[in-house]
């Protein structure tokens, strides 16, 4: 393989190699990040973080960028990406507090949704349940 050349490997495997060095020209590899965090990505992100599909990016899209930015100083990555989780997680609240929104227009927001949202809105959507059955009870008795 000729020096320069790029190939995607897992993670682990470019971490591995672009930490160890075998002779005194350095590493074998170096890291570049993901397109899932992309420049692109994170401009979408910032125009309005609900309308890109994050499941597309990386299922586990908030675990990658974690990783991530501990092998990276991305101190804007991290405003973007903190913003968009605090505006996500409120459109994830409002469609699992909302019996329908789940079936209408939001079904494209919930489809997009990372594993790590997709657990959020689990432990959402069930809270609203129990609520609703508890102010149901309430009221028989």
């Amino acid at each position: 393989m000729k020096k320069g050349t790029k190939v995607d490997l897992p993670l682990w495997l470019g971490e591995m190699l672009a930490v160890s060095q075998p002779s005194s020209t350095g590493a074998l590899v170096t890291l570049d990040l993901p397109s899932a965090l992309s420049q692109l990505v994170m401009n979408a992100l910032k125009a309005d973080p609900k309308t890109v599909d994050l499941r597309a990016q990386a299922p586990h899209f908030y675990a990658l960028a974690s990783r991530m930015l501990e092998l990276f100083e991305e101190e804007e990555m991290v405003d973007v990406l903190t913003e968009t989780f605090k505006k996500r997680s409120a459109e994830i609240a409002d469609q699992a507090y909302n019996p329908r929104g789940a079936l209408g227009e939001g079904a494209d927001f919930l489809r997009g949704l990372d594993e790590a949202e997709r657990q959020l809105f689990k432990a959402a959507h069930e809270s609203a349940k129990s609520t609703r059955t508890w102010i149901a009870d309430m009221k028989k008795h």
